[in-house]
């Protein structure tokens, strides 16, 4: 019976090597079915589980009560880590063991076998998975003692912290471990066929016995011939597993396991299941190479790249040295040879292309030479007589025996030394892969250059090497070493999302995106595709589908630290500060030594402003890495908040030993400095920046900052004049293309830099450089100001004119993240354009803690052609100086709009809309992005409505439309705004126009900062106004908003409102919409019984932009009016 079940398995080993899983479950089910033993069991579950049906073979091993054999527990284990069963996991693993902490190894390895080393190794990421690190490398070390070669668990300890003497790589270790492997192969009751082979055939043999009188007949036929010949008791398993119905499966393998030819060694009688010869093997000559790309030639040398060495030409070098395996006959069938010479030929030859032992050629052909050697001493009287027939048979069967003594000489002097080699090559990565955990990238560097070119030109030195320089901040180098990994081995993705964060750091926009678009392509389901992907929409200052693609990355690999960091690092940039939290401290759950995570959390808590928990997170970071100079430059700020200034100063000292010319450490030692009030050390150390970093506006901003500075300048340095006017200029040489070093090393992703010590540098510095404008048509007396969601879109700020002089505006952007433009002449009729006159879309910036410069062109002015006014027959100017007089000393142009049959029917009155933003909802020519379309909309609705549109005050408009301060940007006079609308404006529309003044008839709304304003009127004058609109609110500009409405209770029925905001606006419209609306569910009665009183609309796809509003106003004039 043991026979018959090695025959079918066989047959399932054969479908496995072949990625057949589908027929190899079916065949391991009917052997299941037939024979329900611990063998049987055990394929059927290890089946299951390469196939990837892991619950399967759980359920299969669980309930089976064959976790004595040491593979199955060892199996069983495997499924339950993989399922994050981890307390059963150690259960099965520790087995006899009362508890884990006596676990001894002589009885673990007792109890497990040749799986010993295994076991231990799964132990242990059990532990370490569980955060029992001590344990954990207590397992790993035990592992790597009973077998040198498991790399990983070498691994897992440099990921630790641990330090491991390399000495555990040794040929004696190799040795012992053999021996232990060999004394329980024949305690195994799974592994019957794996004893000792005394005597195995030679090559020759082997082709020979291939060679029997039915080699003529057909695969099939050949099949039934050989499974005729089989004992009757195998046949009568064969045939109920095999043959279904009528039909005969003619099993067929490409060669035989081992230990079925150890079987057969010992009993000539037994079964051997069919087998056919791989097909032809046709050598491919080598491509030729592709023309060289222009490299860095002293790169090229270093690391002994050639350009000529395409990933096909190696590929197709590595296939003409593939080693195919050969198949075993019976050896009981070599005296069958007697055939016909043409079949005694074919065969011949197809073995001597695919024999496992065939040194690789340089010929096309082989010249036969006469052998002057004794033949096999297995060669019967029958080869002799075949060779007489056949003499070129004969030759091509002594050539064989003569290349297999000598592989078979040459193999046994080799393998000591191939043992010795690896081993060796195995110290020296290990050391290397010691010094990179350590953050020693320099000792690392040195022994990963120091290996041979042959194991340095693969996928894991080359990533490990170019993972040296990114830890150095050296992008460039890392990102050569990483496109000649990418070019010599473009199927390898592990390790990538660290390629794609250098290009970030370098603003590679092209390299990123293809890098993105390969991985994309190559592995959808691999994370660095993700995380690549998500630093190239970063770049492009699309922030929240970057962080769409991150979560996407951590989906495929939850146990990703620095997919978790990458995503910290996203939110932060939006000023998610919570959120960025949560990921930071998730990273460092999973990767305690994450020096990114460290510095992640401790930025956030420097934002903040909890300076103690950032330096403690800081001190963290820097013990991980000592030698970054960045980290401790972090730290040290951390320590000057901590009003600790001298110790901040011996630290960028201490920064400054490892990198003299660290810009970022320079620049904040000069800001120090500045601050202890010790000038001339100041100007010392900002000139020495200077010199470093001459194109960086920063440095002259600086300069300037100080006015104690200018007022000594000329005694303390009174020999460089140029210096002092260069701080009235503000670097008007720096472009766009020209990135400093100091940009380079502080724009960081995965180590933001932090906000500036000094005082004058409250938020992120901006330089904004005007490189050109339309010639003829920009009047020399015209002021450029730049109007921006920053200051609300106001066309003529004052504090936001650029200067005349240098054509330069300097901007301290606090707390904020994303910035949209645009550049007027003073008013919206002058704002730019494209050249065509089209309007262009709002310009875009993403603020980082680091400094800035951006060039800006303008095309054209939109004065310059003559713009078409949009607004239909039914909108009228009101007035265009209405007086706002008693609430604010300024008037308002006032829009109406007046319904078709307003001129017709005279005895109809109409309900009231009031619109904040009056510029942008009629005409494309008074608006600066697009108008909403309200006349076009009204016109093709059945609602029939009065629309009062009301401008913005523009440099006040931030004043007017909220209802309490900012610390940052003012405001709070909203109620004085809503009074002229309620006590002057609405009185003079009610009289002079046929209305229904009633509340129910009268709404009023806006959008963003016109939505948090008509918000607060639902509130505020809820006897006035009964329907509100409120669109994209700002409810982030201040908490209080949520306060006040928290103590608020509506008189009778309250208003009806209509919530709409989009996805893909800031990070948190939806999420403060949310919070809003659930609050007044809470305190509302009606709110919370009746849907008819409140609706929330998102859009997956709006924006915070005039077009996503036009497309919703429709909709929300059918809710808050609908028919009757």
């Amino acid at each position: 019976m043991s026979v018959a079940i090695d025959s079918v398995k066989s047959y399932i080993n054969q479908f496995i090597q072949n990625f057949d899983y589908t027929d190899a479950i079916f065949l391991a089910e009917r052997l299941y079915a037939e024979i329900k033993n611990d063998e049987s069991i055990y394929l059927l579950a290890r089946t299951y589980y390469l196939s990837g049906d892991i619950n399967k073979s759980y359920w299969l091993l669980r309930n089976s009560s064959i976790e004595h054999v040491p593979s199955a527990k060892l199996l069983l284990a495997k499924c339950c880590f993989d399922t994050d069963k981890l307390h059963e996991a150690e259960a099965i693993l520790v087995g006899n063991c009362s508890s884990i902490n006596t676990l001894g190894l002589d009885d673990f390895i007792n109890d497990h076998g040749d799986q010993g080393a295994f076991a231990l190794q799964l132990l242990a990421k059990v532990c370490e998975k569980s955060d029992r690190h001590q344990k954990a490398s207590e397992c790993y070390r035990k592992s790597l003692k009973l077998n040198p070669f498991l790399w990983s668990s070498f691994e897992a300890l440099c990921r630790l912290g641990e330090r491991v003497d390399t000495s555990v790589f040794c040929s004696s270790a190799i040795k012992s471990n053999r021996s232990i492997s060999e004394h329980n192969q024949s305690q195994s009751c799974l592994t019957p066929y794996t004893e000792p082979i005394k005597d195995i055939p030679s090559e020759n043999q082997v082709i020979e016995n291939t060679i029997n009188i039915s080699s003529n007949l057909p695969i099939k036929e050949r099949s039934q011939q050989r499974l005729s010949q089989a004992p009757a008791t195998i046949m009568k398993l064969t045939d109920s597993i095999l043959n279904v119905g009528s039909t005969n499966i003619s099993g067929v393998i490409t060669s035989t396991p081992i230990g079925l030819l150890s079987e057969q060694l010992q009993d000539n009688d037994k079964y051997t299941p069919p087998t056919i010869k791989p097909p032809d093997y046709i050598p491919t000559l080598r491509n030729p190479p592709l023309a060289p790309k222009r490299q860095n030639t002293r790169m090229i040398q270093q690391y002994g790249f050639d350009d000529t060495m395409t990933p096909t030409s190696t590929a197709t070098i590595l296939h003409r040295h593939e080693i195919a395996s050969t198949s075993i006959s019976d050896t009981r069938k070599t005296t069958s040879t007697r055939k016909e010479n043409k079949s005694i030929r074919a065969t011949t030859k197809r073995n001597t292309r695919v024999t496992k032992t065939r040194p690789p050629c340089t010929d096309m052909s082989i010249t036969p030479v006469p052998s002057s050697e004794s033949p096999n001493k297995m060669t019967t009287r029958s080869q002799v007589r075949s060779s007489n027939t056949n003499l070129n048979c004969s030759i091509d069967t002594e050539i064989i025996n003569k290349r297999e003594r000598q592989r078979k000489s040459q193999s046994n002097q080799r393998t000591p030394e191939l043992v010795e080699n690896i081993i060796n090559v195995f110290k020296l990565l290990g050391q290397g892969l010691q010094h990179l955990s350590q953050f020693e990238c320099r000792q690392a560097i040195e022994l990963f250059e120091a290996i041979s070119l042959k194991h340095l030109h693969t996928p894991w030195v080359l990533s490990h090497l170019a993972n040296c320089y990114y830890h150095l901040h050296d992008y460039q180098k890392s990102a050569f070493i990483y496109r000649e990994l990418r070019t010599k081995f473009p199927y390898h993705v592990d390790g990538l999302e660290y390629y794609s964060t250098v290009l970030w750091h370098l603003k590679d926009d092209i390299a990123l995106a293809t890098l993105a678009h390969e991985l994309t392509e190559t592995d959808r389901k691999h994370p660095a595709s993700w995380c690549a992907s998500g630093n190239c929409l970063s770049l492009n200052h699309e922030y929240d589908k970057a962080i769409q693609a991150f979560k996407r990355a951590i989906q495929l690999a939850p146990e990703s630290d620095y997919a978790y960091t990458l995503l910290g690092n996203e939110y932060s940039l939006v000023d998610e500060l919570e959120r960025a939290m949560a990921c930071f401290r998730k990273a460092i759950q999973l990767n305690s030594r994450s020096y990114k995570a460290w510095n992640g959390v401790a930025m956030v808590y420097l934002k903040q402003e909890k300076f103690q928990s950032a330096e403690f997170h800081f001190t963290k970071a820097t013990n991980i890495f000592r030698t970054n100079p960045d980290l401790i430059c972090h730290l040290a700020v951390a320590q000057h908040k901590c009003n600790r200034s001298e110790g901040a100063l011996a630290l960028l000292n201490d920064a400054l030993k490892i990198d003299s010319k660290n810009a970022l450490c320079k620049f904040h030692k000069a800001g120090l400095l500045l601050h202890l009030e010790r000038y001339h050390e100041a100007l010392t150390e900002l000139e020495q920046l200077r010199q470093i970093a001459p194109k960086e506006s920063l440095v002259y901003y600086l300069l300037s900052a100080n006015n104690q500075l200018k007022e000594n300048a000329d005694k303390l340095y009174s020999k460089d004049e140029d210096l002092l006017l260069g701080m009235e200029d503000l670097a008007s040489s720096v472009t766009e293309d020209d990135q400093s070093q100091m940009q380079s090393q502080s724009s960081l992703q995965d180590i933001q830099p932090m906000d500036s010590i000094l005082s004058c540098i409250s938020g992120v510095v901006v330089q904004f450089k005007l490189r050109q404008v339309p010639r003829f048509y920009t009047p020399l007396n015209d002021k450029i100001y730049l109007a921006s969601s920053y200051n609300q879109w106001s066309p003529n700020d004052k504090q936001f004119e650029f200067d005349s002089a240098t054509n330069t505006l300097i901007v301290d952007f606090k707390n904020t993240a994303n910035v949209e433009f645009k550049l007027t002449r003073g008013s919206w009729s002058t704002a730019e354009t494209w050249l065509d006159g089209t309007m262009r879309a709002n310009r875009k910036i993403a603020l980082s803690n680091s400094p800035q410069s951006i060039d800006i062109s303008v095309e054209q002015w939109s004065d310059t052609f003559g713009r078409v006014h949009t607004a239909s027959n039914q909108v009228y100017i009101l007035d265009t100086n209405f007086s706002m007089w008693n609430y604010f000393p300024r008037t308002r142009r006032i829009w109406i709009y007046l319904p078709r049959s307003y001129s017709t029917d005279l005895n109809r009155r109409y309900p009231v809309v009031y619109a904040h933003d009056g510029q942008n909802l009629f005409d494309v020519s008074t608006s600066f992005s697009g108008e909403w379309g309200i006349d076009e909309s009204l016109d093709t609705l059945s609602q029939e409505l009065i629309v009062i549109g009301i401008d913005n005050g523009g440099s006040e408009r931030i004043n007017e439309l909220t209802p309490f301060s900012n610390t940052n940007y003012g405001g709070g006079q909203a109620d004085n705004y809503l009074n002229f609308i309620v006590e002057k404006l609405r009185p003079y529309i009610n009289s002079h126009f046929r209305t229904k003044p009633e509340r129910e008839n009268t709404a009023i709304l806006g959008s963003s900062l016109g939505g948090l304003c008509s918000f607060y009127a639902a509130v505020r004058h809820e006897d006035t106004f009964g329907l509100i609109g409120v669109f994209s609110p700002s409810f982030w500009f201040t908490n209080d908003i949520y306060t006040y409405v928290q103590n608020h209770r509506f008189k009778n029925s309250p208003p009806r409102l209509y919530f709409v905001g989009g996805q893909l606006e800031s990070s948190t419209m939806i999420s403060d919409m949310q919070r809003m609306v659930n609050l007044l569910k809470n305190t509302t009665k009606e709110y919370r019984d009746d849907k008819n009183q409140l609706t929330m609309i998102v859009a997956a796809d709006g924006q915070h932009q005039e077009w996503f509003w036009k497309r919703e106003f429709p909709n929300s004039i059918k809710w808050l009016f609908p028919l009757s």
